[in-house]
């Protein structure tokens, strides 16, 4: 490329990377996002206690009696020894540097293949795309689901480009250890290397069974799969496959994915099969590896409820946005079938806009849920998101952890009732100790900037008990509502409700709702 080319090139991949991780600033916090980001600080309490021996042997213990994820704690604990302290939002930052080092193989790939860089644009584009990268705002998630993209695309290379390399079995015995999948991918990677005569497809056989051995010696499990073949199990696999169509429709999302789903099989089955013999490419390894992801969590969670929404669920999204690559990566690979490159941009920078559009909502009110959780934990050591026990919460007053205070207001105001007809809920529920709740009179919000949550004030205590819960669905005319968790061995609970809201830059305002009683037999408005 000349100079200004190059210019424009380096200029194209700096904005995309700018504003993927001037969102991550935008919207994350300094705070355990989900129930399993608090594993981390489970994790640093342990190795305080414990001698080097234990620790190690702790880093490849079971997380949910599932994973080994090693690599994730590893990696904590390196942030951890570098910084002096564990904060969330600095180590998501951090760890969202996974993306630019997913891009590395591609550009070497298309180097190999001899088409222009400019592909890489397109490429990054597909990667980068918001709505599929909403799981890289959790730690979990981008450490496990980000560090699993990164390890498949760099074995997945070296296995065509550099199939000699030690790194390449470093990296494919490892895998495991960064998320499950990586046992599927065991297989494969040893078949590549027999087909093509390695010298060392026999060392890796011998430790990928090693490794296998290891991984499910202690292994307990548990009972989340039916263990039967069954439809809802296709068609969850069929969904997880189609995970790269933007969500156009809350009603048909699930069928639209199955739909998108066939495709890209019928698609990479005639690459693979369409000689008649088997010709596996670096595109086409991308997409056997996802498929079989796919398949191991519709198995492996098909006791756990439903599996379209487990699928759908935002944590498997970057999935989708992989397979979008490899599919880039399969209509440029000969070069008779290549996609010409304004076409490919178009395509590519039309999606990555639209996935911008499509992740705004999201975004917002997935960075108001963690906001009420972490007012609550810091006001009141209580979690309204999840079930939390009080010893797990404890660990938040621990010297390895610290609040950002600009995060939390000056000074939670004391709710008091005020003299105003009621505000009702039109619909409430309550079951297993879930509460939701639902608005269609509550005073619209004075900018779009405020974030409103709903406050339930528990009477009849000795000290202030209250469960903090974001308001969802807060825009103009709309119907709002509220789910939180209330775990309680009360018989019959009373509380006051009030509508909390917090504008940019500004002391916390309140108003009053009204009553409610919880029974076991649900919800009554008094």
């Amino acid at each position: 490329m000349r100079l200004k080319e190059k210019f424009a090139w380096f200029l194209a991949m700096g904005a995309l990377l700018f504003f993927h991780f001037y969102r991550l600033q935008l919207y994350t916090l300094n705070f355990p996002n989900w129930g399993d980001d608090y594993a981390f600080l489970e994790l640093l309490d342990y190795v305080h206690q414990h001698g080097w021996k234990d620790n190690i042997t702790y880093i490849f213990h079971f997380h949910n009696n599932i994973h080994r994820i090693a690599y994730s704690r590893a990696w904590v604990l390196l942030q951890y020894t570098l910084l002096g302290n564990l904060n969330f939002k600095t180590a998501i930052i951090l760890a969202n540097v996974q993306l630019v080092f997913i891009l590395i193989p591609f550009h070497w790939f298309l180097q190999k293949i001899k088409r222009s860089p400019w592909h890489l644009v397109g490429i990054a584009a597909l990667l980068l795309a918001p709505f599929g990268n909403i799981d890289n705002f959790n730690l979990i998630g981008v450490l496990q689901h980000t560090g699993s993209i990164l390890f498949l695309v760099w074995i997945a290379y070296g296995l065509f480009y550099a199939e000699n390399a030690v790194w390449l079995i470093f990296l494919a015995l490892l895998y495991p250890f960064v998320s499950t999948e990586g046992i599927a991918f065991l297989p494969m990677v040893g078949y590549v290397l027999w087909t093509k005569k390695s010298p060392l497809k026999i060392p890796f056989t011998l430790f990928a069974i090693g490794v296998i051995v290891f991984y499910f010696h202690d292994y307990a499990g548990s009972a989340s799969s039916t263990g039967q073949v069954t439809w809802p199990l296709f068609k969850g696999l069929f969904i997880f496959l189609g995970n790269w169509v933007l969500p156009i429709s809350d009603s048909f999302r699930a069928w639209i994915n199955f739909l998108a789903g066939i495709p890209v099989v019928l698609f990479f089955t005639w690459k693979i099969l369409g000689s008649l013999r088997i010709n596996i490419t670096f595109p086409s390894l991308l997409f056997l590896q996802i498929a079989a992801t796919g398949l191991l969590i519709c198995y492996g969670r098909s006791g756990m409820g439903d599996l379209e929404l487990i699928a759908l669920s935002d944590r498997f999204l970057l999935y989708g946005n992989t397979m979008l690559m490899a599919i880039y990566g399969a209509l440029i690979f000969h070069k008779q079938q290549t996609l010409r490159l304004p076409w490919a941009l178009l395509l590519s920078g039309t999606w990555m806009i639209a996935s911008f559009f499509m992740a705004r909502r999201p975004l917002q009110e997935m960075n108001q849920r963690w906001k009420a959780d972490l007012l609550g934990a810091y006001y009141f050591q209580s979690s309204s998101a999840y079930e939390c026990p009080p010893e797990t919460m404890q660990l938040l007053k621990k010297t390895y952890y610290r609040f950002d205070t600009e995060e939390i207001p000056s000074q939670f105001p004391d709710l008091d009732i005020q003299e105003i007809t009621a505000i009702n809920p039109i619909a409430s529920r309550f079951q297993d100790g879930k509460l939701s709740l639902s608005w269609n009179q509550l005073p619209e919000k004075n900018t779009l900037s405020d974030q409103r949550f709903v406050v339930l004030k528990q009477e009849e205590t000795p000290r202030k008990k209250y469960y903090i819960a974001s308001l969802s669905n807060d825009y103009l005319n709309r119907i709002k509502h509220s789910n939180l968790l209330i775990f309680n061995k009360l018989p019959t609970t009373h509380f006051q409700v009030f509508l909390l809201n917090l504008p940019n830059n500004q002391s916390p305002t309140y108003q009053y709702l009204s009553p409610l009683t919880i029974t076991n037999q649900g919800p009554l408005l008094r």
